[in-house]
């Protein structure tokens, strides 16, 4: 760099006055030394010859450390700190940050869990699994190697660098320019609270208090208080619904039939969707084109994805889950039905397709188990197209009984199932009593009262922040948007989070639900937050954004109890590979131990250690993860704590977490 400065100031017409120019001009035979083009410049651009280094060491060797170079490195442990104070704030002083800095290579995320493992609040297990997760991203850092040897201070002296190492360079110029500022300041001092190897970090023990008052999260108090004012008080109740049944069953029709006589969509647009469904020759879809909004699922004439939508009734606020039905995409009902509270169950009341979808491997039972299983217990059978069949009271009744035995041998409950015939096509008791003649035999609920008479769930704010995240792409501007179902707790602007299994810290800069910027969100909101200080890069659909103070456990073995169903194609072994469903979570695990099979009923040990497990019967087994995944066991957290097994296409049962064997 120096030289390059002086070329461009340099006078050339004084200074080479000097050069005998004939040298440059003279053949290679005219004499025995000759240089090269580049060594002559050298030497063309140096008023004193021999001051020109004999060796590249040498040069090297002379060379000055650069202004810009030593600033850029300033630039960096001042963007570490500000990161760090952006979580912990003046918690901790700036020798303490910079003395951290430096025992992890200037890393900011490693730092600042070197001086927040020791969190009394996160206890001794938790701060040595995010301690572990966030040493594991420096292979070739030395705090990814844990020695069993007694913890000795750490003595950067007895380092030796390397010359011709550039990685080993780079540590050397971290830790002097860490100790250069910190020297403008007083002495660095080693706190005798840090002075311990990477393996005994753990063991020291910080205020969590004091982390609790800096990160200045509200009471569980005024959490409650502020849900009382924000979603109680003369608002209505807010429902999540989900819309289940087998493929082509009537789901998206009724409800874009219902969201058209309720007046959340437009003549304008129902009049584009029927101009579109005619064109293809699909005029009876053109109330199902409000949900299924996409090229594919239009051509296709199924429901894919899930279709969100909103509305609101007399005394409801429904969030619509449009979840598909056909057996392909059995996964993406599964993530709608975790962010229920109750749910729709559509049954075709043509001859011949009920008893497709129900009797004949169809997917309607294999519904009503994954509703179960996840929780909901209250369930609206709708029995549509009731105008294929001429409004038939028989045949309604039919179908009633056959759903009502399924019903109650999978644990539903007579006074929590409600059932109503209609068309969706028609819009017969969608809203309004039909005026058909055939259909006078009916009185009941229409379809929009059953779902203000539905019982909204109790929203859990007094627990840590958790939301399991169902989609996320990168902002316009900074950060990235995460959506999802708040599962529990409160959320609000400016907050710091913790992503897990990932272990990536984040601060909220925007809250939107229904397309509307909040200032805060509370358990049962879907919302989208924007997070910044992510990259996101690492993120992905089932990872866990929790509270920064309480993490979720990341757990790779388990037991559980699980109940298989009768739709499995084998039985269960030791070594069994399937897919677990645990909110929006689905990864691959194991069947490592069959430990004991259950009297489903009593629920008592019948035999101990079997060789497999069958169709319709309950066990206790251990399940190992291939990747550390977020979960509960059922005690603590109900939504955390159940999971669904599946292999291929078939649902072998489902199971709740009893005991958590190793955590990461």
């Amino acid at each position: 760099m120096s030289r390059h400065r002086n070329i461009r100031t340099r006078t050339f017409s004084d200074e080479l006055d000097d050069y005998d120019y004939d040298q440059y001009g003279r053949s290679i035979d005219d004499d025995l030394s000759c240089i090269s083009p580049s060594t002559a410049n050298m030497y063309l651009y140096e008023n004193n010859m021999n001051t020109f280094p004999e060796s590249l060491e040498q040069q090297q060797q002379q060379k000055k450390p650069s202004d810009e170079s030593e600033d850029m490195t300033n630039a960096t442990i001042d963007s570490c700190i500000q990161f760090i104070r952006d979580t912990i704030g003046q918690t901790k002083s700036e020798e303490e940050i910079l003395f951290a800095l430096k025992q992890t290579d200037c890393n900011p995320e490693l730092a600042l869990n070197f001086l927040l493992s020791n969190d009394g609040h996160f206890g001794l297990a938790n701060s040595t699994k995010l301690f572990r997760a966030l040493t594991a991203k420096l292979p070739n850092s030395s705090m990814t190697k844990h020695s069993s040897k007694p913890p000795t201070t750490i003595n950067t002296k007895q380092q030796q660098q390397t010359p011709s190492s550039e990685s080993n360079k780079k540590p050397e110029n971290i830790e002097s320019t860490v100790k250069k500022i910190a020297s403008n300041k007083m002495m660095l001092e080693t706190p005798d609270k840090l002075s311990t190897t990477a393996s005994s970090i753990p063991s020291s023990p910080i205020s969590a208090k004091i982390i609790r008052q800096n990160i200045k999260q509200k009471s569980v108090e005024e959490i409650k208080k502020i849900y009382q004012q924000k979603r109680i008080d003369g608002q209505k109740m807010l429902l999540n619904l989900v819309i289940a049944g087998h493929v082509d069953a009537g789901k998206s029709t009724i409800m874009g039939h219902l969201l058209s006589l309720l007046g959340n969509v437009s003549k304008k647009h129902m009049h584009k969707n029927e101009t579109e469904a005619k064109k293809l020759g699909k005029s009876s879809f053109m109330y199902a084109w409000v949900l299924d909004e996409t090229d594919e699922e239009r051509n296709r004439g199924i429901t894919i994805d899930i279709g969100y939508h909103c509305f609101e009734t007399k005394k409801r606020i429904v969030n619509i889950l449009d979840a598909p039905g056909h057996r392909d995409f059995i996964p993406n009902m599964i993530q709608g039905t975790t962010k229920a509270d109750v749910a729709m169950l559509v049954i075709d009341a043509t001859k011949g397709e009920f008893e497709s979808g129900f009797e004949a491997g169809g997917q309607t039972q294999e519904h009503i188990l994954l509703l179960r299983s996840f929780g909901i217990t209250q369930v609206a059978i709708v029995i549509n197209k009731m105008d294929n069949i001429d409004f038939d009271q028989e045949r309604y009744n039919q179908i009633v009984d056959k759903i009502r035995k399924f019903l109650k041998q999978v644990g539903f409950k007579d006074q929590s199932v409600e059932y109503i015939p209609c068309s969706g096509m028609t819009g017969d008791n969608l809203i309004e009593l039909s005026k058909n003649p055939n259909f006078n035999w009916y009185n009941g609920p229409t379809v929009i009262d059953i779902i203000d008479n539905f019982t909204c769930s109790q929203r859990i704010v007094d627990k840590p922040f958790r939301m399991s995240i169902n989609d996320l792409f990168k902002g316009q501007t900074s950060g990235i948007y995460l959506s999802g179902k708040i599962d529990y707790g409160y959320v609000e602007l400016n907050q710091k989070l913790l992503i897990l299994p990932v272990v990536e810290y984040g601060t909220v800069k925007n809250i939107i639900i229904d397309n509307q910027n909040q200032t805060e969100a509370f358990a049962g909101d879907f919302v989208y937050l924007n997070i910044v200080q992510s990259d996101g890069l690492e993120i992905s659909i089932g990872n866990v954004i929790c509270d920064i103070l309480s993490p979720c456990t990341m757990a790779t073995k388990f037991e559980a109890r699980i109940v298989t169903f009768g739709t499995i194609g084998t039985p269960l072994i030791n070594g069994s590979s399937l897919i677990i469903y645990s909110v929006c979570l689905n990864e691959v695990v194991t069947l490592t131990k069959l430990c004991s099979q259950l009297d489903k009923n009593k629920n008592e040990v019948i035999k101990k250690n079997p060789r497999l497990i069958g169709k319709n019967q309950a066990a206790i087994v251990q399940i190992t993860t291939t990747k550390p995944i977020c979960i509960e066991t059922f005690e603590n957290s109900k939504e955390y704590g159940r999971f669904v097994l599946r292999s291929e296409h078939f649902t072998m049962g489902t199971g709740i977490v009893t005991k958590i064997l190793k955590t990461n």
